[in-house]
């Protein structure tokens, strides 16, 4: 008996160990392919020629990590691209995505909860220079899913000094999975904050400017990143609308004479390039634009993840607009500085529409700015520090010339 008692004891231990084995090499597979609830692979695309990337975004591939050295950029593919790209005869490989695999956010980070009661606590204990405001609701919210879901926009001026100030808005969290750019906006309005009165610099463009800053614009989505699903990119209205995509500025190149091919991924639902039912159809794209009806905004800048670049517009087109050399100037006297590459979105990537930085410049007549920042969707926190150090002299930059006016014939 005492034998067999033995027996099934140690097949009971085998059997947990052999458990636990095979859920950490599915662990370790899961960040080499299958990352969601949906089955997919992360792979790097070697590109052939100029064009590879141009084709594959308008064919409405998940994009993302273009290396313009190695002539690579990283996708997430579903069985059916995967088996487009074999049959286009493109050379790609899987690849492991940055901490892709640990769920949620990462230590360091804050929910959305957090950084809102932070924006309150700035504004409660400074009152002269900082005031919080809801600009706008969230598609759950709309929808009575979600009744705390708004988005929020710390505003930082000198209140005493009434005159009419240069304004500008800087923006984060459009994509939910990007995890960094909140982050780096949150500490932006806290370093103009705290060091108000301590710092010459801060107090002159405090005193000087209005800064408007909206640390998290996509909250339905990046509340499901923090339960979970860590390649939420898009907001929660169905299938998910790419609000950087959404903005009413030759929506879904409407208007413009681009070649037909350009034109699907934005209107397939499942892409994550989808551009809506119409232009502004989403509420966190109506909350943006609303928000020109409030300040007269002369620079606004949305701050994306990753690599490392530096954007102008206009996003469909890679001849230079009339005021090419102003943000040229502005990039040589900051991000290129670091080592960020400069461009429109065209001349460094693929061609975009009904973005944010387009909106501003084509409807406004403002200085229109987006960048990406860092090498992943989800650094380390310690990453995040490092990159808010290279970053704040460049964006305290932005602050100073968004007294720039564009003048248009």
């Amino acid at each position: 008996m005492k034998k067999i008692i033995s027996s099934i004891l140690g097949f009971l231990v085998l059997s947990a160990c052999n458990t636990q084995i095979n859920e950490n090499l599915s662990l370790d597979n899961e960040d080499l392919s299958i990352q969601s609830n949906n089955s997919f692979k992360v792979v790097q695309i070697k590109l052939k020629n100029s064009k590879d990337l141009v084709n594959l975004a308008t064919k409405g591939l998940d994009l993302f990590g273009f290396d313009s050295k190695s002539k690579t950029i990283k996708a997430k593919i579903s069985t059916k691209e995967e088996q487009d790209l074999k049959a286009s005869k493109y050379d790609f490989s899987p690849v492991a995505e940055v901490n892709m695999s640990s769920r949620g956010l990462l230590p360091g980070y804050m929910t959305y909860n957090e950084m809102k009661n932070k924006l309150k606590q700035l504004a409660d204990f400074n009152p002269d220079i900082a005031t919080l405001n809801d600009i706008g609701d969230t598609w759950e919210k709309t929808q009575g899913k979600s009744p705390n879901n708004d988005i929020w926009c710390l505003t930082i001026t000198n209140k005493k000094v009434k005159n009419q100030k240069p304004a500008s808005l800087f923006i984060g969290g459009m994509h939910a999975r990007e995890l960094a750019p909140p982050e780096i906006m949150y500490k932006l309005a806290e370093y103009l904050v705290k060091n108000y009165g301590k710092d010459s610099q801060v107090t002159e463009l405090v005193d000087t400017r209005d800064i408007n800053i909206v640390p998290m614009v996509n909250v339905d989505g990046r509340i499901k990143v923090e339960q979970g699903n860590n390649w939420q990119r898009k907001n929660t209205h169905g299938t998910g609308v790419d609000l950087n995509r959404n903005f009413d500025s030759y929506w879904n190149y409407q208007g413009l004479d681009v070649p037909s091919s350009w034109i699907g991924s934005s209107t397939n639902p499942n892409s994550e390039t989808y551009s809506g039912t119409a232009p502004a159809s989403e509420p966190e794209v109506q909350a943006i634009q609303n928000y020109y009806k409030v300040k007269k905004l002369n620079l606004v800048l949305d701050m994306h993840s990753y690599g490392e670049m530096f954007f102008w517009p206009v996003g469909y087109s890679d001849k230079p607009i009339p005021e090419v050399n102003i943000f040229k100037n502005i990039y040589e006297n900051s991000f290129k500085k670091i080592g960020y590459q400069g461009g429109t979105s065209m001349t460094l990537l693929y061609p975009t529409t009904g973005t944010t930085d387009d909106y501003a410049y084509v409807k406004h007549k403002a200085l229109g700015l987006g960048m990406e920042i860092g090498q992943s969707f989800r650094p380390s926190y310690q990453e995040v520090e490092s990159m808010w150090n290279e970053l704040r002299p460049n964006l305290l930059y932005l602050i100073k010339v968004s007294n720039t006016t564009l003048t248009r014939k």
